[in-house]
């Protein structure tokens, strides 16, 4: 854990915030997250294997306009996505924070559809699933940002509600609300986070990977959408991982003007599939 410590740290070195930015993102931790093992998907917090800080720019957008955000993995550019548009989307009636921003929870992806009046990609890898859990935050003007947990869940087995017990780490996972049998396959079940820009005076997104991730590629996938690939490098960090260490893998495209991010330890040949199944 200290190499990843040390990681971010370093990252960090450089970088200036606001003076709230730590206490905001402490306020969006969820309970019960605690490191137990290579089976935990780390999402929150200093023990995170990537620090995911939106740095927002100083040129505001009319509507129609093209938003060429920028993504940095460990202040290095790496090459850039479709751009994103304004999109526009009902307003949500949820829980207001402290710092203005609205908040909400679904119980299945039509129901945040249907809310929002716009339709969204999914897969039919993410069907009959009783587990995802879906929160939507609008931060800003018109800044919204979707987490769905537990979108696909592939070969993975027997998952079931997490009370803090002790896990076998060799061939289990867990995270906030769940552990689960690890697959062949699929070691995590698969994340997706969807960021849309509503409103024109939202200034343009730019997004800095900080930490134990590397870029490894960019691809075009069968619907035409440019994918960048990032992986982490904990196993060139640490020496003491099981055999057959499955990292990490993040894919993030644009389509139709909205930015879509899929993580999981999945092998990438598979991630790349999920890819080209999202209509």
């Amino acid at each position: 854990m200290n190499d990843i410590k040390k990681c971010i740290d370093s990252g960090l070195s450089d970088m200036k915030l606001s003076p709230d930015f730590a206490k905001r993102i402490e306020n969006s931790k969820k309970p019960g997250g605690t490191f137990s093992g290579h089976g935990y998907r780390i999402r929150y917090g200093v023990l995170t294997a990537v620090l995911c800080i939106l740095l927002f720019g100083t040129a505001a957008f009319a509507a129609g306009s093209l938003l060429y955000s920028k993504i940095r993995v460990n202040q290095a550019a790496i090459p850039d996505l479709d751009p994103m548009e304004i999109t526009a989307v009902n307003p949500v009636e949820g829980t207001v924070t402290e710092y203005g921003d609205v908040e909400k929870t679904y119980v299945s992806f039509r129901e945040l559809e249907e809310e929002l009046g716009i339709k969204l990609l999914d897969t039919d890898l993410a069907s009959e699933n009783p587990f995802a859990k879906i929160s939507y935050r609008k931060l800003g003007e018109g800044y919204h940002v979707i987490d769905i947990q537990e979108y696909i869940l592939g070969d993975v087995t027997d998952i079931r509600e997490w009370k803090g017990e002790p896990i076998d780490n060799t061939r289990e996972g867990n995270d906030e609300w769940y552990v689960w049998t690890q697959g062949a396959v699929y070691k995590t079940p698969v994340d997706l986070k969807i960021e849309i820009i509503s409103d024109p005076s939202q200034q343009e997104l730019d997004t800095e990977y900080m930490g134990c991730y590397k870029y490894v590629e960019t691809f075009t996938s069968q619907q035409g959408y440019t994918v960048n690939v990032l992986r982490d490098t904990i196993a060139e960090e640490q020496t003491a991982l099981p055999e057959g260490y499955t990292p990490q893998t993040l894919m993030i495209f644009a389509a139709e003007g909205i930015r879509y991010t899929l993580e999981g330890r999945i092998p990438p040949e598979t991630m790349k599939e999920i890819v080209s199944s999202m209509k």
